[in-house]
């Protein structure tokens, strides 16, 4: 099994939902949030309107009050370095296209200077007409720290990616060649950047059902 825990239960429970007949892949339509229940904070749902018009939408937050700014509705290529533009297309092409699972594991920076490892599980998904639009992700640290609860939001923005490992759903793995970006500097993050995920309430109690 390419992954383990959390991400093992999205890639059972999208492996178990049903497909239209001949299609190799389930439809958005076939998620069943109640089923999703213990994975729902860590849930992402992209859609891919054009190659670099990737729309993210958080389905699974606990308490979308306790943010400042709606997560949904964005591109997610805005939260991505334009030298890597290219090759985060590939890897939606190579997801929706072949179809593959894909398992990444990247550092992220946080802010006060935090680093965190993130692993994440992209499986890909059908509209309601059986064309390969939506891609389902799931994110969790690897090592969680003990300020992650609900409050700190799993958005990987792809800054430094350690480890790609292709999934095969049936359909093979893809070969993909991405291109090799210039070294750049560690990022200062942006007050914007973070105003997004910031929390105007304090923080779920230790225990409560939002705290996750």
């Amino acid at each position: 099994m390419p992954v383990s825990g959390v991400l093992e239960q999205l890639l059972n429970y999208w492996g178990e939902l049903p497909r239209n007949q001949g299609a190799k892949i389930p439809a958005r339509q076939a998620l069943n949030l109640a089923e999703l229940h213990e994975l729902l904070p860590r849930i992402s749902l992209l859609k891919r309107v054009d190659r670099f018009d990737v729309q993210v939408s958080m389905i699974g937050t606990s308490a979308p009050a306790l943010w400042q700014n709606p997560m949904a509705g964005f591109n997610a290529f805005d939260l991505t370095s334009p030298d890597l533009y290219e090759n985060t297309a590939r890897l939606y092409d190579a997801v929706l296209e072949q179809p593959s699972g894909v398992h990444v594991i990247e550092k992220v920076y946080r802010h006060k200077g935090r680093d965190a490892d993130i692993s994440s599980l992209y499986l890909p998904l059908n509209d309601r007409d059986g064309r390969p639009v939506y891609i389902i992700g799931c994110s969790v640290y690897r090592k969680r720290p003990s300020y992650a609860r609900i409050n700190d939001r799993l958005m990987p923005d792809h800054q430094k990616i350690s480890s790609i490992e292709f999934i095969d759903l049936g359909s093979g793995v893809p070969s993909v060649m991405f291109e090799r970006p210039e070294p750049r500097p560690r990022p200062e993050v942006e007050p914007r950047w973070w105003d997004r995920f910031m929390p105007t309430k304090p923080r779920p109690g230790k225990g409560s059902w939002m705290d996750a």
